[in-house]
């Protein structure tokens, strides 16, 4: 695997503090591209000046597309991103869900006018039936033009939710254009650990996506070090 992505969320603690520094560490550490969780008050043109200078790529973000979608779309079209996501949303009930879809349909066609790719990203809540025995994630997809609207796994949080990553990928394959790549050492209750020291089969889902896929390295609820997992991780999936 040679393009290996950081959501960013990952080190907000050393953003929040200095973000230049921060994305100079992600780059020595070998990421080839970053997932913004937040801009930090840094100007477009100048995140997109410091992206050149440290040889990252903008892939992706995590944005809140209800209110200032206009001001999101105008940030990642500048610094060159080519994913804006929604990371979570109310998943109470089927009505619910089917409202999301139908909003998620309209702001993903003016994503798309952007040349910008709108995803939903999960947590484990998602996983959760409806009267009909169907996944709430699943409603959400199933009603959701997939040229509009494609998913970002969280295998982590996949697991947590009683669900096979590779299983599930397996039935959006060509709607998964990311996909955030966190291990788990444990589910119940959750701990995670770097790449390659977990239960998550991460060569099965490359070797299902592919390299049109980008994979986005997420970290949290770990015992060692953020830097020492992180590095730990790009070396796992380097080998892959």
């Amino acid at each position: 695997m040679d393009r290996i992505n950081l959501q960013l969320y990952s080190v907000r603690e050393d953003a929040g503090k200095d973000f230049r520094g921060t994305l100079e560490k992600v780059a020595r550490t070998g990421f080839t591209g970053i997932e913004f969780a937040g801009f930090y008050g840094v100007d477009a043109k100048i995140m997109k000046k410091w992206l050149e200078e440290l040889g990252l790529e903008a892939v992706s973000s995590h944005s809140n597309v209800f209110d200032n979608l206009d001001e999101e779309i105008e940030y990642l079209c500048t610094v060159g991103a080519k994913h804006i996501v929604l990371p979570s949303a109310n998943f109470d009930n089927r009505d619910v869900v089917l409202k999301l879809a139908e909003d998620l349909n309209r702001i993903g066609e003016k994503c798309k006018r952007h040349g910008l790719n709108l995803g939903y990203h999960n947590h484990s809540f998602e996983f959760k039936k409806d009267e009909d025995g169907k996944w709430l994630l699943d409603v959400l997809f199933e009603n959701t033009d997939p040229n509009l609207v494609s998913v970002q796994l969280d295998v982590c949080w996949a697991h947590v939710g009683g669900v096979d990553p590779v299983k599930y990928l397996k039935k959006y394959k060509d709607r998964a254009l990311t996909v955030h790549m966190k291990e788990v050492k444990t589910v119940s209750p959750y701990e995670g650990t770097a790449i390659g020291l977990g239960i998550v089969d991460f060569a099965g889902i490359y070797n299902l996506l592919g390299d049109e896929c980008d994979y986005i390295i997420e970290q949290e609820g770990i015992a060692m070090d953020t830097w020492e997992g992180l590095s730990m991780s790009v070396d796992y999936l380097r080998k892959i």
